[in-house]
């Protein structure tokens, strides 16, 4: 892949954007009284989330034209009931820090042209701020943008802005990027440098680098190292957000796996699209809790999918069979 198709260059613009107005609004530790907004069940949000939103759907918009389809996770519905044009004002700040002219009413509209519910054809998927409380923390989050057609990720980064280029660490921030059937790569956050990424083998006995949330509701993690380790010794490695399928995808981690945290709960199509694409250009098999490929065009969640499981075909297949007892 050496130069982004159109797409691709889309994404990584908003990527961008989106992590400029990350940037500007500081360490999230230093917040003012506001900047945290309590969503109840949903988590918290951040000045942030909604910034990094609006800034990524007007660059798609600009680049692409202003009938693409975008689902995203933060509805102007909710800001509205949680501070309306007061926030939207911070919010604009921190886009036209991004470089990108935006007001309010600017901000407003970049909200409404998100809110598409998805399913069929084509449209993009945003996750503006994937992993909050490790944003909040100082742990790792993502800005997650993919393309969805026909119900399968086409072209997606991460933006990984705490990630160092190799290992699980912090660092200075990365982009992880892909198309369908060319490839994934590593480029730094502000530059095209592409470096091709690929997971790495396992063979049976090999210990196992399990990549999981360090918010342990987040899934059953006690009960998949147990599964897990039938296979070979266990490597927990703890971090927030699609960076775990980064860690898969580049070889830092050898799986990712998430069983849904309640049998009613599925997930959101935001939360999977850009990693699972880049984890499976990388070479990865990726699929849901019982082996079950992601159908994306089931609407603003993935109605029909369980849980995740990401890993090479090997261990993919191995853990497939490790953990059916736990998902039926």
């Amino acid at each position: 892949m050496q130069q982004p198709t159109t797409e691709l260059a889309a994404a990584l613009a908003a990527g961008r954007a989106a992590a400029d107005a990350i940037a500007f609004l500081g360490d999230p530790q230093s917040f003012a009284a506001g900047a945290v907004i309590d969503k109840g069940a949903a988590g918290p949000a951040t000045v942030a989330d909604i910034a990094s939103q609006v800034a990524a759907t007007i660059t798609l918009r600009a680049m692409l034209g202003a009938s693409v389809r975008i689902v995203a996770e933060e509805s102007l519905e909710e800001v509205d009931s949680l501070g309306g044009d007061s926030l939207l004002a911070t919010v604009a700040a921190a886009v036209r820090a991004a470089g990108i002219d935006c007001n309010a009413s600017r901000a407003r509209e970049a909200l409404a042209a998100a809110s598409d519910a998805g399913g069929a054809g084509t449209f993009w998927a945003i996750d503006p701020l994937d992993g909050t409380k490790g944003y909040l923390r100082g742990g790792q989050f993502a800005v997650a943008i993919a393309l969805v057609r026909d119900g399968m990720p086409m072209a997606g980064v991460l933006g990984l802005l705490r990630l160092a280029p190799t290992g699980t660490g912090m660092g200075a921030g990365v982009m992880a990027a892909a198309v369908r059937g060319q490839g994934a790569v590593q480029t730094p956050l502000d530059s095209w440098a592409p470096r091709p990424i690929n997971a790495r083998p396992w063979n049976p006995g090999d210990p196992i680098r399990l990549a999981g949330s360090v918010e342990k509701g987040h899934s059953a993690s006690d009960s998949l190292e147990s599964r897990a380790a039938q296979l070979g010794p266990v490597e927990p490695v703890r971090v927030d957000s699609q960076a775990k399928y980064a860690l898969v995808a580049r070889g830092d981690a050898d799986t990712y796996l998430r069983l849904s945290p309640t049998p009613e709960y599925r997930e959101c199509i935001w939360d999977h699209a850009a990693g699972a694409l880049v984890a499976s250009e990388a070479g990865c098999t990726v699929t849901d809790s019982r082996g079950v490929p992601m159908d994306f065009s089931t609407g603003r969640r993935l109605t029909a999918a369980q849980g995740v499981i990401c890993a090479p075909p090997r261990l993919h297949a191995a853990l497939v069979d490790a953990l059916a007892p736990l998902v039926g």
